[in-house]
């Protein structure tokens, strides 16, 4: 059909400023900066009405005074009541045990002893620890028994987060994040006015209880200069075929979370969760305003399984946010489980740490194990049994956004140099990277075409240090195959706050030997800068000298060997902790008898 001559007039210009207006946005995109992300060890110390002892020494009576002023929730109370008991009862394989029925009748005989009063934590914990109670038993009681504690308004206690009591070294490095995210959200919309907040997407489902930690990190968030959305994602909704039935959430939470009467206990959250999740467009616009995401800590399995639907990709929801962070400048920040979740690239060998301990690490090894739902002993669906201390792993990674190495957290606190070396090796992967608590590893990507760059920038804030550990040069292997293992040609690198390192990918090419590069033959290529300037050669025993030690466990011994010809180029800040670049490192084991 013929259009006529004028209607193509009007239409022309139309067109034109379609056309004008994509090649300005492409344009746009293409002048954003690369990925980047906030690598929060875990333990931040946050004032709180839940932990007030993380408040500032000067600050402690304000904060009290802040806290009843708030009318704050400060810590758990519980009754078992008759529908608690009811509900204990109709939990068939509750409590675990080989015999059942027996146990249960003692058990339950126990808490009527105990109907209608009210308990504290450490009262609770103390008759758990009478009963003999595991970890699961007692939190199936917990949560049948908790008290939501109540305003005279009748509206739920919060937690309440001091932010003028909260140290000066924290605050910085939330309020760092949100800068970071406001400076990136001018160069992607340069029309917004400076003075608006940055809007967070707020994720909480690594905590098994996705309602806990809502309240306090939307005040800690806005304390730091944010406007928060909360994304209420939690398996018991993304693990139902679409479309989703949102009146089985609460059902549904034993069986994916280990968690009874959530909605009772906070109905304001569960309100609003009710309402996103019957408003799938309402769910959509909260990833598409974001201009900064976050993950709080706790299981970063429960986290992927929220991010994916039964069939295990990603919901649509997911990959949206995905796409923004690789190629839109939204920074993505994550604390413990929201760190680790982080790890991967796809096509690559860099997996999700899920769990263990370095000594049994060393020792046994890693094992690539989808770990199982928390309490799945009460609904029988556990799978295979491993000892606690097992070092497990997924071998596609998570979230595959960090993708230089293996992320690990609550680093030196917990002694983790052991089950990260070994993970790495066992997994392959090019390398890993362990955050201290109250510590962030800030990445920022070059920009590339599927954002999965090799090629970033990393600086160190906050209070710890960040142990990074290459192994693309390594010879040899862990394998207590024949009594004894070596691994060689390792590199080691721990960076404190403010320590940078550029990291290159691969070429096989030579580099100096001097401080701060990485040796002949390696596969990854960085420069440091530390704030010590050029650190000096020292002798290795007196760097790192608590890292290090030999250690002997029943079964197996462990020597690490650091540096080259008994030197190492470090240097040591006032409280006595070592930061240094790329130095050789060495591991030793031996099986012993015993």
């Amino acid at each position: 059909m013929l259009v006529p001559l004028k209607r193509h007039a009007l239409a022309l210009p139309a067109l034109s400023l379609l056309l004008l207006a994509t090649f300005q946005a492409a344009a746009a995109a293409q002048a954003l900066p690369g990925k980047e992300l906030w690598l929060f060890g875990g333990g931040e110390r946050i004032c709180s009405s839940v932990e007030p002892e993380y408040c500032e020494v000067s600050q402690q009576q304000a904060a009290q005074q802040f806290f009843a002023g708030q009318q704050a929730q400060t810590s758990k109370t519980f009754r078992c009541d008759k529908n608690s008991l009811q509900l204990l009862q109709q939990l068939p394989h509750w409590p675990v045990d080989a015999a059942p029925q027996a146990r249960r009748l003692q058990v339950l005989q126990a808490l009527s002893a105990k109907q209608n009063q009210i308990l504290s934590a450490a009262e609770l914990e103390q008759l758990a620890d009478q009963l003999k109670l595991n970890g699961d038993e007692q939190s199936a009681i917990e949560d049948s028994c908790e008290i939501r504690p109540q305003r005279p308004d009748g509206s739920t206690a919060r937690m309440a987060v001091y932010w003028p009591g909260t140290y000066a070294v924290t605050q910085d490095l939330f309020q760092g994040f949100i800068a970071s995210a406001r400076e990136r959200r001018q160069l992607r919309q340069p029309q917004t006015p400076v003075t608006q907040k940055p809007r967070l997407l707020l994720i909480t489902a690594s905590s098994y209880n996705p309602y806990e930690w809502v309240d306090y990190y939307q005040q800690l968030f806005q304390a730091a200069g944010a406007d928060v959305d909360w994304l209420p994602l939690e398996p018991a909704l993304s693990q139902q075929a679409q479309p989703w039935d949102c009146n089985a959430i609460e059902a549904g939470r034993l069986k994916h979370s280990g968690q009874l009467r959530r909605a009772e206990r906070y109905p304001e959250l569960a309100a609003q969760q009710q309402k996103l999740c019957r408003d799938p467009k309402a769910m959509a616009a909260l990833v598409e305003q974001a201009d900064v995401v976050f993950i709080n800590g706790g299981d970063q399995s429960l986290t992927l399984r929220a991010l994916t639907g039964p069939d295990g990709k990603w919901l649509a929801l997911t990959e949206r946010l995905l796409q923004r962070v690789r190629f839109e400048a939204v920074p993505l920040g994550g604390s413990s489980a929201g760190n680790a979740v982080q790890s991967g690239r796809p096509l690559a060998d860099i997996a999700m740490i899920s769990g263990g301990r370095s000594s049994h690490a060393l020792q046994y090894g890693a094992l690539a194990h989808d770990i199982d739902a928390p309490l799945c002993r009460l609904t029988q669906s556990c799978g295979k049994v491993l000892a606690d201390e097992q070092l497990t792993y997924r071998p596609q990674g998570g979230l595959q956004l960090f993708s230089l190495g293996i992320a690990d957290t609550h680093f030196r606190e917990r002694n983790r140099e052991g089950r990260l070396l070994r993970l790495v090796q066992d997994a392959k992967a090019p390398a890993g990277f362990g955050v201290d608590e109250a510590t962030v590893l800030r990445a920022r990507f070059a920009r590339d075409q599927d954002g999965n760059g090799q090629e970033a920038m990393l600086e160190v804030r906050g209070s710890g240090a960040v142990w990074i550990i290459d192994r693309t040069a390594a010879r040899g292997d862990l394998a207590l195959n024949t009594g004894s293992a070596h691994l060689a040609g390792l590199r080691v690198s721990r960076l404190l706050p403010g320590d940078t390192l550029h990291w290159l990918p691969g070429s096989k090419t030579s580099h100096s030997e001097g401080p701060g590069s990485a040796g002949q033959n390696n596969a990854v290529q960085y420069q440091g800068q530390l704030t010590c300037g050029t650190p000096p050669r020292l002798p290795a025993a007196q760097v790192d000298a608590d890292t290090y030690a030999p250690l002997v466990q029943p079964g197996f011994s462990v020597r690490w060997q650091l540096g080259h010809e008994g030197q190492v180029a470090a240097c040591q800040r006032s409280d006595g902790r070592w930061h240094y670049v790329a130095q050789p490192l060495s591991l030793q084991l031996t099986a012993t008898k015993g």
